[in-house]
């Protein structure tokens, strides 16, 4: 995967995080107040995960001792954070040399063990495990009643990749 298809990708991610988030925005909070409260721990899961593989990508401390954070984020912070988060991938991206996205990184798990994943393997988990929680939002924004937003690359290729 060349970094091109890389940052169409996380435009993609950038995209569908704005549009999850703006339709759990829409959500009663009074009506389905469990639910939509999920709903956000799980988007802030996603973030606290992208900001984890930031920090193992450039050898940083990430500081997080869990998955997810003792407090929930309003949707107003998280489109902020995500989309700070997805920025800077972009960026990063796009400043790599092609041959690093093969670099094996080490680092260590929040659980404590040890990891060891190729730059190219990191973006991709990054990636799909968003998806697969996004997946999740929208089958409870359904549940809420509310249309989930098409988290689907061929919508954002047909009417969102300017």
């Amino acid at each position: 995967m060349g970094k091109e298809n890389l940052v169409t990708l996380l435009k993609y991610k950038r995209w569908i995080d704005r549009e999850t988030l703006n339709t759990i925005a829409a959500i009663s909070e009074s009506d389905c107040a469990e639910k939509r409260h999920l709903m956000l721990r799980l988007m802030n899961h996603i973030y606290v995960v992208d900001m984890i593989f930031r920090a193992n990508m450039t050898g940083q401390q990430h500081g997080y001792t869990a998955l997810n954070t003792p407090e929930t984020p309003t949707v107003a912070e998280l489109k902020v954070k995500m989309a700070e988060g997805t920025d800077w991938y972009i960026q990063y991206v796009n400043s790599l040399n092609p041959a690093h996205l093969e670099e094996t990184v080490q680092f260590s798990f929040v659980d404590g063990g040890n990891g060891e994943m190729t730059v190219i393997d990191m973006l991709n988990h990054m990636l799909f495990h968003g998806t697969y929680h996004r997946g999740v939002i929208g089958w409870l924004i359904s549940e809420c009643g509310a249309v989930p937003p098409k988290d689907v690359l061929t919508v954002f290729l047909r009417d969102h990749n300017y």
